[in-house]
């Protein structure tokens, strides 16, 4: 039997246990709960019941809710197989919050086996709440951050491709924020959980909050689409949270460059743009309107119209309907439906539209290659060599449309020659058809009406007397008559095919012939110095040397009046009078 320890020694030992108790919890991570372990072969209860009458007071216990209890479940025979176990509600302190929604108590609980003695005291976990948020995104919005080019260098004008949506398309689901609920920890004390606070996007033009509810109605989050077709600007805080969102048919920028990146690389935006100055380098291509200050040494493409100030040195402007310039230096413009107007200066540029207009007094115009069927040059003075392709377009564009028609035209007779053909083919095979009925008198009647059907080509009872003769017989011979039959058969809608091409060619080429016979040129103003206007008329090949059909030069005096008007009609030709 163990000598009972003394006052002294069972304090010192209670000390000791105290201690590492105390480490135990101050390991633990969570605020609503604690649990200490003792070994009871290293402690006796006297020591154990010391220890936790020193400890438990630091956590707001007291002693007088658990002390006895324990005391006497300490002292009870344990069984080897089942621990004892004692469950208590503790009392609350007098200045304990008890203003919280829930139930504020704290448990203690004590399990005892004859090895070890657990005790666990626990609160109420609190329930974290969370801030608003972007469930889910249903476009990209991620910026790139360029591409690679060989030999490892980054192109960066990919740096900000603008992200293009329809009117409709979904953009954001936000999530709505979620308040928790503080919790009580095992010491008796609150534990605070922040107050949440809703996602901070601000919604902008073009852009329509939807809710999201349950079936009780309560909304859940809401969804952000896009109330037009345009592109999605947003603005980013400091940590790269989208805090701001809109969607613009209109964009303004005032310098497209390394901060902005190009504009429709990829895909056509559906946008029309102001843009301040487009660098050399840079492109932008859109559904809408460009106006643009300075396009310097930059490309546009539109399939609206184009409005510029200057078009400076290696700049490309393309537009599907008119361009305006103001001057244009070493550019290329091409307007593919619509009017090229240049209002001051036209200097070693290419040009190309059904219509060119400059009519400026003392407008400028030097060593450009021109391509049009009405152009319109009036009070200006001409500089270098200047050369112009009078209706050459249209000419290409009539050769190729003869081209398409010859070869619908041949189409349609390989198809009526491969009909005769298979015809011949088809008379031939019907005999010796008809010779397998001398074998089997029960083909004589099916044989007969398929040869009766081949006057009309009903296709659909061919067939059927085809199945009924395959019931019977199936040689080579019924199956090349099938396979003949459905050849045939294909035939009729291909000839058809070809001439409603050919008729489709025949209007296109009428309305390109009464636009050739619409063709107009007007040049009116001065040649100066070593000035030389070079005139081709019509088909113009590049790989072959053709002389112009007019020249006109200064003659080596300045300022020589010059006075050009053209003309062209299928019946007499292309006419230039000076």
């Amino acid at each position: 039997m163990t000598p009972a320890l003394s006052l002294k020694r069972i304090g010192e030992k209670a000390d000791i246990l105290e201690n590492n108790l105390f480490k135990q919890i101050t390991k633990q991570a969570s605020p609503s709960k604690m649990q200490i372990a003792i070994e009871r072969a290293n402690f006796p209860n006297s020591v154990i019941l010391k220890a936790l009458l020193q400890l438990m007071p630091r956590y707001n216990i007291k002693p007088r809710s658990f002390i006895v209890p324990l005391k006497d479940l300490l002292n009870k025979r344990i069984p080897p197989d089942k621990p004892l176990r004692l469950k208590i509600e503790l009392d609350l302190e007098e200045d304990e919050d008890t203003s919280d929604a829930h139930t504020v108590t704290r448990v203690f609980e004590a399990a005892v086996s004859t090895k070890v003695l657990v005790i666990r005291v626990y609160g109420i976990p609190e329930i974290r709440g969370s801030d608003g948020d972007i469930g889910k995104s249903f476009f990209n919005h991620e910026l790139s951050a360029g591409k690679l080019l060989k030999g490892g260098l980054i192109d960066f004008k990919e740096i900000n491709k603008f992200p293009v949506v329809n009117s409709g398309d979904t953009l954001f689901y936000i999530e709505h924020e979620q308040q928790g609920k503080p919790g009580f920890s095992f010491d008796g004390k609150v534990i605070e959980v922040h107050e949440t606070t809703p996602y901070p996007i601000r919604i902008g033009d073009g852009v329509e909050k939807t809710d999201d509810v349950d079936d009780s109605g309560r909304s859940k989050g809401y969804y952000l689409k896009s109330e037009k077709t345009g592109v999605v600007l947003m603005e980013r805080n400091e940590n790269g949270r989208i805090i701001s969102i809109e969607i613009k048919d209109q964009i303004d920028v005032e310098k497209l460059d390394y901060s902005v990146g190009n504009v429709g690389t990829r895909y056509t935006c559906p946008i029309s743009m102001n843009v301040g100055e487009i660098c050399a380098g840079f492109k932008i291509r859109v559904n809408g309107n460009i106006e643009a200050n300075i396009v310097d040494g930059g490309e546009i493409i539109t399939n609206n119209d184009a409005e510029i100030l200057k078009s400076q040195s290696g700049s490309s402007i393309l537009a599907l309907k008119d361009i305006s310039v103001h001057t244009a230096t070493r550019s290329k413009l091409i307007s593919e439906r619509g009017t090229i107007t240049i209002h001051r200066e036209l200097i070693d540029s290419e040009l190309s539209a059904p219509k060119i207009i400059l009519e400026k007094n003392r407008g400028l115009v030097t060593n450009n290659r021109i391509e049009t069927e009405h152009l319109f040059l009036k009070g200006c003075f001409f500089s270098a060599e200047n050369t112009i392709y009078f209706g050459n377009s249209l000419f290409v564009e009539e050769k190729e449309q003869l081209k398409f028609m010859e070869n619908a035209r041949s189409k349609r007779l390989d198809y009526e020659n491969k009909e005769k053909l298979l015809m011949g083919q088809l008379q031939l095979e019907l005999k010796r058809l008809t010779k397998l009925a001398s074998m089997n008198p029960d083909l004589l009647l099916p044989i007969k009406s398929l040869i009766i059907n081949t006057k009309t080509m009903d296709y659909k009872d061919i067939y059927l007397q085809i199945k009924s003769i395959e019931k019977l017989n199936t040689t080579r011979v019924v199956a090349n008559v099938k396979k003949i039959f459905k050849s045939l058969e294909k035939i009729p809608a291909s000839i058809k095919a070809c001439v409603a091409t050919q008729n489709q060619i025949k209007e296109e080429l009428d309305a390109l012939r009464q636009r050739m016979d619409g063709m107009s040129l007007v040049i009116e103003g001065y040649l100066r110095h070593a000035g030389t206007l070079k005139i081709f008329c019509g088909l113009h090949d590049p790989e072959k040397k053709i002389e112009p059909d007019l020249i006109v030069d200064s003659g080596g005096s300045g300022n020589k009046a010059v006075s050009i008007k053209g003309s062209y009609s299928r019946r007499k030709g292309f006419e230039l009078v000076q």
